[in-house]
C-alpha cells in the first residue's frame, strides 16, 4: 500500500494547519489536524494593545499553546490552542481582544482529537473540522452567535483519520475542503450556505491511495485554489472557478519527483494565487500566480537552502528545516508567510505587491532550531495573525499591525557642515507605538544614527552630510504589535560651505 506523502499529509488541511502541523511533525509530536467549533466558554479581559496574545485555557508546556491561523478582515482572529495529550479546541479572539473558547460537540479529548477551526470569514463564520472519539474527522461551521452546523460530504469514509475536513470559507458562507473516500482517495468539495455539496476532481489528479484532489483556500467569487496529487506522487497546483472548469499549473522551477511540485494555498478577490513549490532539490520557495496565470517566484532574504520544514524527507525527524513558505494573499495582494534560516530558526514575513520583502519576529520569540516566529493569514488592512515559539517552545498567538514611518528634514538644502535634524513620525491604526522604541536613520545601507520614539515621533541631528543630493529613510522596526516599516527617501541637498 502506498504511503501518504509528507507534503500531502500536513498540507491537507490548508496552510496554516500545514505549518502547525509541519512543526509539531518535525519535532516528533505529529497529530492530525482536526475539527471545530461550539459552544461559549471562557472570556478573557480585552486589551487593545496586547496584540501578543494566549488562549486562557492553553497549555504552557513545550508544543503546547495558541496559534492563531485565519484573520478577517474587521481583525477578528480563530486557531486552535493546545493541551497536554495533546487535545485541541477552538478559539475566536474579537479585534477588541476578547478571546472566546469552544468545542464541537462530538469532538473527541483523546490524544490529536479536538476542535480545529482554519477560516474566518467578514461576518466572523468559522470553519474547520473536528476529530470524534473514533478518531473521523467532520467538516464545521460557527456562526458568529456561537451555533455549529456539522457536516459529512456523501461519500466520506468514517474510518480512523478519515472523513471530511474544511479548510476555508469566503464572504459569502461557502466552504471548501476535502474529503477521503472508501479507497483512501482525496477529492475536493464546496458546500453553499444553504448546505447543498458538491464534489469535484482535478483533471490528472491520481486515482490511488493518497493521491487525488485537496482544495485549501476560497475567494469572496468562490473561486478555489489548491493542489492535487498525480499517479507518480508529483503535486500540482490548481483553480476552480465558480462554473466549475478547472485550470492546473506548475511554478517554473518546480520538481517532477514523487513529493515535489506545486501547492497553491490562498487565492485573493483578484483571483491571485500565494502558495509553495518544492524544486528538484526538495527545496521549497513561495510564489504568486496572477489571475491572468503569470508566476512569479520568490525567496525571503536570509532562507535558507534546504528542505523548509523536512516536509519532503523520508523521515519525520530528518533535518535540516530551511526555505520560504508562502500562505496567504490579501487583496491588495500582500503575502504573509514563513522562512526558516540556515540556524533552522522561523521568521514571518510579508511581502508587498510590488515584491519587497518584510521580515518580523515577535521579541518574544526563540532562537533555537523550530523556535521563532511564523505569519499564518494577513487580512485587507494588512494585519497578520499567527504563532511565535518561544525559548521553551511554547506556542503563543499574535496580531500585528501595520505601521507608517513618514521623515521629513530641516533645513532642506542646507551647506556642508550645519547642522540637519531628520524627524521621522510612526503611525498605525492601532495607535502609537510606545516611547522609547528606535527608528534607524539610514544614508542608503548606512546606519546614521538612531532616535528615539516619544509620542510617536523621534529625531536625528547630523552635521556630517556630503555636498551633493543625500538620499536618507528612516526604518522602524517591528515590536509585538505593530509591523515595521521604512519611510519614503527624502532628498537632502547639502551645498558648498558659503554658497
Amino acid at each position: 500500500m502506498k504511503t501518504e506523502s509528507k507534503l500531502a499529509t500536513t498540507l491537507r488541511v490548508g496552510g496554516s494547519a500545514h505549518l502547525t502541523n509541519g512543526i509539531r511533525q518535525k519535532l516528533g509530536t505529529y497529530a492530525l489536524a482536526l475539527a471545530i467549533v461550539l459552544g461559549l466558554a471562557i472570556v478573557a479581559a480585552p486589551s487593545a494593545q496586547a496584540q501578543t496574545f494566549n488562549a486562557p485555557g492553553a497549555g504552557t508546556g513545550t508544543y503546547e499553546g495558541t496559534v492563531g491561523l485565519s484573520i478577517n478582515t474587521a481583525g477578528d482572529v480563530t486557531g486552535i490552542y493546545i493541551v497536554a495529550g495533546p487535545v485541541y479546541q477552538g478559539f475566536v479572539r474579537a479585534a477588541n481582544g476578547t478571546i472566546t473558547e469552544f468545542d464541537v460537540t462530538g469532538a473527541g479529548t483523546g490524544k490529536n482529537q479536538g476542535t480545529f477551526p482554519f477560516s474566518i470569514n467578514t461576518a466572523g463564520i468559522i470553519a474547520g473540522y473536528y476529530c470524534d472519539a473514533s478518531n473521523w474527522y467532520h467538516g464545521f461551521v460557527r456562526a458568529k452567535n456561537g451555533t455549529i452546523t456539522t457536516f459529512d460530504v456523501p461519500g466520506a469514509l468514517e474510518h480512523f483519520d478519515l472523513g471530511t475536513a474544511a479548510s476555508s470559507i469566503n464572504t459569502a458562507g461557502d466552504v471548501t475542503g476535502i474529503y477521503r473516500d472508501t479507497s483512501f482517495v482525496h477529492h475536493g468539495f464546496v458546500r453553499a450556505t444553504n448546505g447543498t455539496i458538491t464534489t469535484f476532481d482535478a483533471p490528472g489528479a491520481g486515482t490511488g491511495t493518497y493521491e487525488g484532489t485537496e482544495p485549501i483556500g476560497i475567494n469572496t467569487a468562490g473561486d478555489i485554489a489548491g493542489f492535487y496529487i498525480d499517479s507518480s506522487g508529483v503535486h500540482h497546483g490548481f483553480v476552480r472557478v465558480t462554473n466549475g472548469t478547472i485550470t492546473s499549473f506548475d511554478a517554473p522551477g518546480a520538481g517532477t519527483g514523487a513529493g515535489q511540485g506545486t501547492i497553491g494555498f490562498s487565492i485573493n478577490t483578484a483571483g491571485a494565487i500565494a502558495g509553495v513549490y518544492a524544486d528538484s532539490s526538495g527545496v521549497a520557495h513561495g510564489f504568486v500566480r496572477a489571475a491572468n496565470g503569470t508566476i512569479t517566484t520568490f525567496d525571503a532574504p536570509g532562507a535558507g537552502a534546504d528542505l523548509w520544514l523536512a516536509l519532503l524527507m523520508k523521515k519525520r525527524n530528518a533535518i535540516p528545516t530551511q526555505g520560504t513558505g508562502s500562505f496567504s494573499i490579501n487583496s491588495a495582494g500582500a503575502i504573509a508567510g514563513v522562512y526558516a534560516d540556515s540556524s533552522e530558526v522561523l521568521h514571518g514575513f510579508v511581502r508587498a505587491a510590488n515584491g519587497t520583502i518584510t521580515a518580523f519576529s515577535d521579541p518574544g520569540a526563540g532562537t533555537g532550531m523550530l523556535q521563532g516566529t511564523v505569519g499564518a493569514s494577513i487580512n485587507t488592512s494588512g494585519q497578520i495573525t499567527g504563532t511565535y515559539l518561544d525559548a521553551n517552545s511554547v506556542f503563543h498567538g499574535f496580531v500585528l499591525t501595520p505601521s507608517k514611518t513618514t521623515l521629513t528634514s530641516s533645513p532642506n538644502p542646507s551647506s556642508f557642515g550645519q547642522a540637519v535634524t531628520f524627524t521621522a513620525t510612526v503611525t498605525s491604526k492601532a495607535g502609537t507605538p510606545p516611547n522609547g522604541e528606535t527608528v534607524s536613520f539610514m544614508y542608503g545601507s548606512t546606519l546614521l544614527g538612531t532616535g528615539m520614539l516619544t509620542g510617536g515621533s523621534a529625531s536625528f541631528t547630523t552635521s556630517t552630510l556630503p555636498v551633493g543630493k543625500d538620499v536618507i529613510t528612516a526604518v522602524y522596526s517591528n515590536d509585538s504589535s505593530l509591523l515595521g516599516s521604512t519611510s519614503k527617501a527624502v532628498k537632502q541637498v547639502v551645498k558648498k560651505a558659503g554658497e
